[in-house]
């Protein structure tokens, strides 16, 4: 490589993450008036040195730069590495960062919150984005922990609410259970092969050894359930609705991903521990139909978000498990995005027919299910033989697909409209339909090919029943209020079936709140 390439790379690299970091150490040092350009102004130069190191990677494959500080220790050097994962997520996160900071700027506006928001925001993505560079273990834990202790801050941007102290604490205990569960992973790793850096032991597992393997998947998987708001360590996500909404668009477009992006950082050594991902599998498909029921009866619209992401992540961990890792990553960006938007617009959204307000009667739902099966499965098999798509896990989420597809042409044929409506709105579920399948297709090429997961029977027919049945649940869920058991179920997932009251209860007991004078 030449030398001006190669200093570009030194110098363009750690500029990402460090951007960020320093425009928090100005917010404190120049007027309330400019915090907001500071901040704002490094966000965008950190998403300009994203876009630029992404097309290097693309021109050039993966870019890596290494700063070791004490030469007496050859074992701290700290790495950062672009490869197609960090270069897709420096991309999505610096870019959600400078849309939120703008955002925030009319949001905040003349609060007296407004620096201290400024100042840990742009810590916080500093920190995220230190972590999806790491190419170095003890990196990656320390930026791991730093985005959890700066997003604790800015859950505590109005302290005097009792409800935003609560919820940060409930969060503090979940995230400092999974920092644990990360650094015992991280050091378990270190034992067994010597090296700190990411891509040594990529290297190493990929040339045979893989012992030990099984027992540290069951700390990774843990650490991104507790990172991600699995089930049942879930409460404290719809709890935090007391932040601000840039606050709320960031942590869930740009933080609550990382327990996604964990397990594809490290899937070349995940594929060797199929116990750990057959139990993230299970976990996740059964967040992720928690999550959707508990959303549905939401009032509140940053509360029903808060439970979508939940099933998002859940589904997303789902992904990871069945060993789709490529399509974990093309969830998490679509995600990540429309997520933010939600939250940015989610003023917006009051007065919104709500879903349960649909009705929809048996012919209709008949007629969605045939069409929906019938267009995934035409279109499948027409891309099979153009194209094979080969990864194994591919059916269930077509299954998936089809669903989805099923309820949406039932709404339409229960709304009605005439033909004209229906005939457009089949087309652009055809249209829907061929862009997920080719997306999912493409998602497995996303990243370097690694061992094919061939998850267990019983977890794909489990799967396959947990689709099912949120289909059947959301079909009649506009039937509830006319039958007792209906109306019992719907109070229960109001209260998200009373998990988080046990858990505010296990809170208090560890962590009493001060006595009032």
């Amino acid at each position: 490589m030449l030398a001006p390439m190669r200093l570009l790379i030194s110098l363009l690299v750690p500029a990402i993450p460090l951007l960020p970091l320093l425009a928090g150490g100005l917010v404190g040092r120049v007027p309330a008036a400019s915090a907001w350009r500071v901040s704002f102004t490094a966000a965008c130069l950190a998403a300009a040195a994203a876009w630029v190191s992404a097309g290097l990677v693309l021109a050039q494959g993966a870019l890596t730069a290494r700063w070791t500080p004490w030469e007496a220790l050859p074992g701290l050097t700290v790495t950062l590495r672009s490869d197609t994962l960090s270069a897709i997520m420096t991309v999505l996160v610096a870019s959600l960062g400078a849309v939120i900071l703008n955002f925030s700027r009319r949001y905040l506006a003349g609060d007296p919150a407004e620096r201290r928001f400024h100042f840990w925001l742009s810590l916080t993505l500093g920190s995220v984005l230190t972590l999806v560079l790491a190419g170095h273990l003890l990196l990656l834990w320390l930026a791991w922990v730093a985005t959890s202790l700066c997003l604790h801050r800015l859950l505590l941007l109005y302290p005097e609410r009792a409800g935003a102290v609560f919820s940060a604490r409930k969060k503090f205990v979940f995230s400092r259970l999974g920092d644990v569960c990360l650094l015992v992973a991280c050091d378990r790793l270190h034992q067994l092969y010597g090296t700190w850096d990411l891509e040594a032991l990529f290297t190493a597992v990929e040339a045979g050894q893989v012992t030990g393997l099984p027992a540290v998947g069951f700390f990774l998987v843990a650490c991104a359930a507790l990172k991600s708001a699995q089930f049942p360590f879930h409460s404290w996500l719809p709890d935090t609705m007391e932040t601000p909404t840039p606050v709320s668009a960031f942590m869930h477009a740009g933080i609550i991903n990382a327990g996604g992006f964990l397990l594809v950082r490290l899937s070349p050594l995940l594929v060797h521990a199929p116990a750990a991902l057959n139990f993230i599998a299970v976990l996740g498909a059964l967040t992720a139909a928690f999550g959707a029921v508990v959303m549905l009866t939401q009032p509140s619209v940053k509360r029903a978000l808060a439970y979508s992401t939940i099933a998002q992540m859940g589904f997303m961990l789902l992904q990871c498990g069945l060993g789709a890792f490529g399509l974990a990553l093309l969830h998490l960006v679509a995600h990540s995005l429309y997520k933010a938007h939600a939250f940015l617009r989610s003023g917006s959204t009051v007065g919104a027919t709500p879903r349960a307000a649909v009705t929809l009667r048996t012919p209709a739902l008949s007629i969605g299910f045939l069409g929906g099966a019938l267009l995934v499965t035409g279109l499948a098999t027409l891309l099979e033989m153009a194209a094979p798509f080969g990864p194994s896990e591919f059916d269930v989420f077509s299954f998936g697909l089809a669903l989805a597809l099923a309820y949406g042409l039932a709404r339409i044929w229960s709304v009605g409209g005439g033909w004209d409506f229906v005939r457009r709105s089949v087309t652009a579920a055809l249209l829907i339909g061929l862009a997920s399948l080719l997306l999912h297709a493409g998602a497995s090429r996303l990243l370097p090919a690694s061992v094919v997961v061939h998850p267990p029977s019983a977890v794909v027919a489990l799967v396959g029943a947990t689709f099912a049945a949120l289909f059947v649940f959301q079909a009649l869920l506009w039937r509830a209020g006319h039958y007792s058991l209906g109306r019992q179920l719907y109070v229960h997932a109001l209260n998200g079936f009373y998990v988080g009251t046990v858990a505010n209860r296990l809170l208090r007991h560890l962590w009493p709140r001060p006595a009032l004078r």
